[in-house]
């Protein structure tokens, strides 16, 4: 399994070709890109976890490239490579996501421990905001279920709603866990949904308790009376 999927770019290309490889085989995957332009064209196909960039080189002057990728992609982390450091160019970067700022020649061990770890916080991110917009759309859809219910919405509906909710809020746990476990000791599950975040889950869990507890007089289904006690066993064991 790849650990995570890099972005290359830099206009020296021996420099360019050798590092990549040496990170390959660290066990990234890594695209490789000559230029700014290369690089902007290269992250609109597909998605990264990272972006390696040189600081001086053809489509990122004033760091164009890093601001223009940044903007799009609000805390997508950046590693910058330059030959010709500068407090200037240092400061420039205090303002974006920049997880590390190293001078070249880069020490390719150091370079692959600072890309684990940017790639690790990145991948708990998005997993979080994943989690949150599946969490916006399941209080949709029991907003809209309230108003059905009274109109005779089948239990089956009801129970396929809530089965489909509560897999993906565990399943968000478990990608967050994952994401997590990669650089920190292993974590349970059950830590992982007391964190701040997670908090939202354990409520959304118990929103669905709730509901199943309010409609239990209008669907007369002991599947949803096992579902209601299975949720509060969860909710109570965390």
């Amino acid at each position: 399994m790849s650990r995570g999927a890099i972005l290359f770019a830099d206009d020296e290309q021996t420099f360019l070709l050798s590092a990549a490889e040496l990170l390959r085989q660290h066990g990234f995957e890594v695209e490789t890109a000559s230029d700014g332009h290369a690089a902007l064209a290269a992250f609109e196909r597909r998605e990264f976890d990272l972006l390696i960039s040189d600081l001086e080189m053809p489509g990122n002057a004033d760091l164009d490239l890093v601001r223009t990728i940044t903007s799009r992609h609000g805390g997508f982390p950046v590693i910058i490579l330059t030959g010709y450091p500068s407090v200037r160019s240092a400061m420039a970067c205090i303002d974006l996501p920049v997880a590390a700022y190293l001078t070249k020649p880069v020490d390719i061990d150091e370079l692959a421990a600072r890309a684990e770890k940017a790639v690790t916080r990145f991948r708990a991110f998005r997993a979080m905001q994943r989690s949150e917009a599946r969490m916006r759309q399941w209080q949709e859809d029991f907003a809209q279920l309230r108003e059905t219910v009274p109109a005779g919405t089948g239990a089956d509906v009801f129970l396929s709603l809530a089965l489909r909710n509560v897999m993906s809020a565990l399943t968000d746990v478990e990608q967050v866990g994952r994401a997590l476990a990669s650089a920190e000791p292993p974590r349970h599950a059950c830590q992982v949904i007391n964190c701040p975040r997670g908090q939202q889950l354990r409520e959304a869990v118990s929103e669905t308790v709730r509901v199943l507890e309010e409609t239990k007089h209008a669907f007369k289904s002991k599947q949803l009376g096992d579902l209601r006690r299975r949720l509060e066993l969860l909710l109570d064991h965390n």
